[in-house]
């Protein structure tokens, strides 16, 4: 196998790592968006528990009274208290004791019901929230076989290979090494300006930075995390996925692009860059490299913030 070959097989597993940290970005704002809900049901199962214990004290307090009374038996009463008129008046008074009662009675059964259907919900939610957990160390687990694979790929390369190999990565090294160490990273002078100019000065000044999936700055960053805090520095809130960004902007043509547009691959997308202008992006591309300046290629569409 050629190094050329083992590249492009690297390459095809790093976009496939790529859709992997995607998914693994959407789960993990999937769960904060579960956690936000629970804490809001367990509020709304707080306060129907109370109005239930309301409720339900109040009937007790009903049965006590009528109990201490003994109630009335309607002819007694008539004996007893010697006139027709007196009796309507204490037998209206029952009635209303009655139906007080009975309306004590419906708000505490409501309220009961009420507990019932939220603890059903709430037992939902933590259920999701379960999952989701799961799904997220599974996608972890698989982003980093993912990764080994590459390692592996290397690994068969013959000795004559590696060394060449070698040779090229210890060059990109010490260009890599030289670069930074005098690196000052251009600033954005473009024709942008606004919202737009601002997302793409802070995209600027993250070149260098490493990349790390599911990074979301401000020392690494993958590529959704990259554009979502450059317009979060624009005061636009963004989702950290490239297909939640895809799905909440408005669609702009490939060929009618501006500085801040973002720009996907795939639909949904797995994988996000920044246009600055002139057919570039900034970008995090994959697992070994840093935020950096690309020509702008192979992508499928683009949306504007």
């Amino acid at each position: 196998m050629t190094i050329s070959q083992v590249q492009a097989q690297v390459s095809a597993l790093n976009t496939k790592a790529e859709k992997i940290t995607e998914a693994y970005d959407s789960a993990n704002t999937q769960l904060s968006t579960l956690k936000q809900k629970e804490r809001i049901t367990n509020r709304q199962l707080a306060r129907n528990r109370a109005a239930l214990a309301k409720a339900q004290k109040e009937v007790a307090a009903g049965a006590a009274a009528a109990y201490k009374t003994g109630g009335l038996d309607p002819t007694l009463s008539l004996v007893s208290t010697g006139t027709p008129q007196t009796f309507l008046d204490q037998s209206a008074s029952l009635d209303e004791v009655a139906r007080y009662e009975a309306v004590q009675v419906s708000t505490a059964d409501a309220a009961q019901r009420a507990v019932a259907a939220v603890q059903v919900v709430h037992n939902a939610q933590v259920a999701q929230q379960r999952k989701t957990l799961s799904a997220i160390s599974s996608q972890k687990t698989q982003i980093e076989g993912l990764l080994s694979q590459q390692q592996a790929l290397l690994s068969h390369l013959q000795a004559a290979q590696r060394a060449q190999l070698a040779a090229q990565q210890h060059a990109a090294v010490q260009h890599d090494v030289a670069q930074r160490s005098s690196y000052n990273p251009p600033t954005y002078n473009g024709p942008a300006s606004g919202s737009a100019a601002a997302a793409v000065r802070y995209a600027y000044n993250q070149l260098g930075k490493p990349y790390q999936w599911g990074g979301a700055g401000p020392n690494s960053f993958d590529c959704s995390g990259l554009t979502m805090r450059a317009w979060g520095a624009a005061g636009v809130s963004l989702p950290h996925s490239a297909a939640g960004q895809q799905s909440m902007l408005r669609s702009v043509s490939m060929s009618a692009l501006q500085p801040g547009d973002l720009v996907f691959f795939g639909r949904p997308a797995y994988h996000v860059v920044i246009y600055i202008g002139g057919g570039r992006v900034i970008a995090a591309p994959h697992t070994g490299t840093d935020v950096q300046i690309q020509a702008l290629s192979g992508a499928t569409s683009a949306g504007r913030p």
